[in-house]
């Protein structure tokens, strides 16, 4: 694939990806919170496999200093990202500082991400995980570090085993990898010091 064959990133990439990069930050000081994108015209259109909040969160947060471990069949967004972001992609989910999961009812391994250690628990892996909505679906309850009391999160396509394998996550803090949830209607995040309590899914 050639350069011309490349769909476009952001518009204005400075002005767009400092407004993405507040949504996310909003986000992960604030558990739970779904945080509405800034507007999804920030680029014409994403690949295929992507919705555009997941590709906003790409061209924010990867660069030429971050290894990708990323989980698609589709072959132009391996292209996108290298050719907008300059990161460079890994196969090996140890070693890579952001993992894109574009289908979150089929997840990998998440125990195969790096945790850090208790010297540097930053050396960790922060998750993207692609889901279908953060409006509808299974309702969870959040508490632990930025959330006062308690919050709830509804979530529509993210596999129920994640839930399992958060529960072992945040027994490990300071180690533990965080979870940036992308949907076409928002962002939210589940840090390491989250704890989930599962609620039965809404009718």
């Amino acid at each position: 694939m050639n350069s011309q064959q490349i769909l476009s990133g952001f518009i204005n990439p400075v002005h767009n990806s400092q407004q993405w990069y507040r949504v996310i930050l909003d986000a992960m000081s604030r558990p739970g919170k779904v945080c509405i994108p800034v507007s999804t015209e920030a680029f014409p259109q994403a690949p295929e496999s992507c919705n555009k909040t997941t590709a906003a969160i790409a061209l924010t947060l990867f660069d030429n200093d971050t290894a990708i471990w990323l989980q698609s069949e589709e072959k132009s967004l391996p292209c996108w990202l290298k050719f907008h972001c300059g990161c460079a992609l890994t196969d090996k989910a140890e070693a890579a500082t952001f993992a894109l999961i574009i289908d979150g009812n089929n997840l990998p391994d998440l125990t195969l991400f790096a945790i850090g250690t208790s010297e540097f628990p930053d050396r960790s892996t922060t998750l993207v995980i692609q889901v279908e909505s953060l409006a509808e679906g299974d309702t969870v309850e959040l508490s632990g570090a930025g959330i006062a009391t308690t919050t709830t999160l509804r979530i529509s396509g993210l596999h129920e085993s994640f839930w399992k394998t958060q529960a072992e996550n945040t027994a490990l803090f300071p180690q533990g990898f965080d979870t940036i949830l992308a949907a076409p209607d928002g962002v939210a995040c589940i840090p390491r010091t989250t704890t989930i309590r599962r609620q039965k899914p809404c009718m």
